[in-house]
């Protein structure tokens, strides 16, 4: 299966390799922006958050610095010296300190109000509210505390003649607020213990945000990330060493985000889009190539395992029909010359056997012709009319060159009319057949038998001067038949016999007779791997012959 559609797996994973390439890396890409672009807003936000507060600290420290101004007032340092003096002087005074204090307040450029009160009178000379409590009332401290009253911050500054309370209102923190707000972002002062400062029209969430990062303030800058509903936000915090609140600033990471992740979005859609183009293209190429490329594929199969009748009949509609036509055209010329090279093959084959029965017809009959001659004129006529006789049936068999096979009956009933011709010719000798009934009817070649009966008789009888004997029998073996012919007369040596096994394996010459390389021949083209001959010394006396004659598998089982 994967060998079968290797090309079409190779264009898929090429396709999905390019896919997944351009997926990895455009997202390493945009991760890559969308961390940059995070860790500048977080860094821009910080800044930003870092420059109100030190904006409110600079303030802050104005402001305390404007307190050890007016400690060094000369004006301001007569109130050491209020309660020695008489009633019209201590109200000029307390109204050169109160005009003394206005213009150094206003010179600040940030809202923020200053209160003296007199230790050595025990009232307040300066101060903001008609009736404001005794200092003694409020403990002092170092830090910024809120009024509960006005909601401002005030502080105090304390020495021996006189304490300073130094306030700014509220409405300062919410202005810095309300300047902080740029876009989706969200500026709160908070503190653990006083409460939060938001906007007028803060966000709602403002409060689930800030439950979740109050818990990890540290006393410095920082930044996090904090999801409330689904979203993520974030958040920078950094703290006011001066008032000690916390100025939290928060914006919403998706709305950020956002132009980066409508262009990532887009950008999968065309990745999706690409991948149906290519899965498309992918399955055009499967239908208009790889389909094709199979049937070519299996047609090049069927003709390498002979096949040749087969023809392409599908239709493509491109360049493959113009291959379809020139295979099949192949296939036909092939066809062609297979059957024309068979039947030529087969044509050689039945003329090299009607040469070489051509070949072994005369040998015999320049023979008899002797025999006939010789008896016709010593007048015996018996001898001559059975020689007659023998001899008309051998050539009513062998002269027939259009049926090369036949019986095995046949074939040895011409051996039993050549062996009566040479008993005519020896009285002493004799011979025997053997045919088991159920191989009778067997087919082999005409004249495969009678060479080697005849081989018997010229080179192992006549060559003794006493009786000759020649045994031919038939037997049935795996793959076929085994003929036998053997006789008890001189025989050769075990030498002779693999040089002469030599001599048939080659071309014939004069020193070898035609009758047994004929025989090796016409087995050859039979069978060339289970037919052939072997040559053997004969338990009889003289030479065996045995020939192995093979048979198709439908002929052995039919027996």
């Amino acid at each position: 299966m994967k060998q079968k559609y290797r090309t079409f797996l190779n264009m898929v994973a090429i396709t999905l390799i390019m896919l997944a390439a351009v997926l990895i890396m455009y997202t390493f890409s945009v991760q890559s922006s969308l961390d940059t672009v995070k860790k500048d807003i977080e860094a821009n936000n910080l800044n930003r958050v870092q420059f109100v507060v030190n904006t409110l600290d600079q303030n802050i420290d104005r402001l305390n610095m404007l307190a050890i101004t007016l400690e060094t007032d000369n004006t301001i340092a007569l109130l050491q010296s209020i309660d020695v003096m008489s009633a019209f002087e201590q109200v000029q005074l307390i109204q050169n300190v109160e005009a003394r204090v206005k213009l150094q307040s206003l010179s600040e450029g940030w809202s923020n109000k200053i209160s003296i009160y007199s230790i050595l009178l025990n009232q307040w000379i300066v101060s903001s509210e008609n009736q404001m409590q005794s200092p003694e009332n409020d403990s002092p401290q170092s830090g910024w505390k809120i009024d509960p009253v006005s909601g401002a911050f005030y502080k105090y500054k304390t020495n021996s003649e006189l304490i300073m309370r130094m306030e700014f209102p509220r409405g300062n923190l919410e202005e810095l607020v309300e300047n902080s707000h740029q876009g989706e972002n969200e500026a709160v002062f908070y503190h653990p213990n006083q409460g939060s400062i938001t906007r007028k029209n803060a966000n709602p969430l403002t409060s689930l945000i800030l439950d979740q990062v109050v818990t990890n303030l540290k006393p410095a800058s920082g930044t996090e990330t904090v999801s409330v509903n689904g979203s993520d936000y974030i958040v920078n915090y950094v703290y006011s060493q001066q008032l000690e609140w916390y100025l939290i600033d928060f914006m919403p990471l998706d709305k950020v985000l956002q132009p980066i992740k409508t262009s990532q979005i887009w950008f999968y859609s065309a990745c999706v889009m690409l991948f149906m183009a290519g899965l498309t293209i992918i399955i055009v190429l499967f239908r208009k190539v790889q389909i094709p490329i199979l049937v070519l594929l299996k047609g090049v199969r069927l003709l390498k395992h002979a096949e040749f009748s087969y023809r392409i009949k599908r239709q493509s509609g491109n360049e493959f029909d113009y291959l379809y036509g020139q295979f099949n055209d192949m296939a036909e010329q092939i066809e062609d010359l297979i059957e024309k090279v068979y039947k030529e093959k087969i044509i050689a084959r039945e003329a090299v056997l009607k040469q070489l029965q051509a070949q072994i017809n005369p040998h015999f009959l320049y023979n008899c012709l002797f025999f006939i001659n010789n008896m016709t004129r010593l007048g015996n006529e018996e001898a001559v009319t059975a020689m007659t006789q023998n001899l008309a049936e051998y050539f009513r068999y062998t002269t027939r060159l259009n049926e090369p096979m036949t019986r095995l009956e046949k074939e040895l009933g011409i051996v039993r009319n050549y062996l009566e011709i040479q008993c005519l010719r020896m009285e002493r000798l004799s011979y025997h057949i053997e045919l088991p009934d159920d191989l009778s009817s067997i087919p082999i070649p005409k004249l495969l038998v009678q060479p080697l009966v005849e081989n018997s008789i010229i080179h192992g009888i006549e060559m003794k001067r006493d009786s000759g004997y020649i045994q031919v029998k038939v037997e049935r073996t795996e793959r076929g038949i085994l003929l036998i012919v053997e006789d008890d007369g001189t025989g050769m040596t075990l030498d002779e016999i693999n040089s002469l096994m030599v001599r048939l394996a080659e071309p014939p010459v004069d020193t070898i007779g035609c009758a047994l390389w004929n025989i090796t021949e016409r087995l050859r083209i039979h069978d060339p791997v289970h037919s052939g001959i072997q040559l053997d010394q004969s338990p009889l006396g003289g030479m065996r012959v045995r020939i192995h004659w093979s048979l198709p598998t439908n002929d052995r089982e039919l027996e």
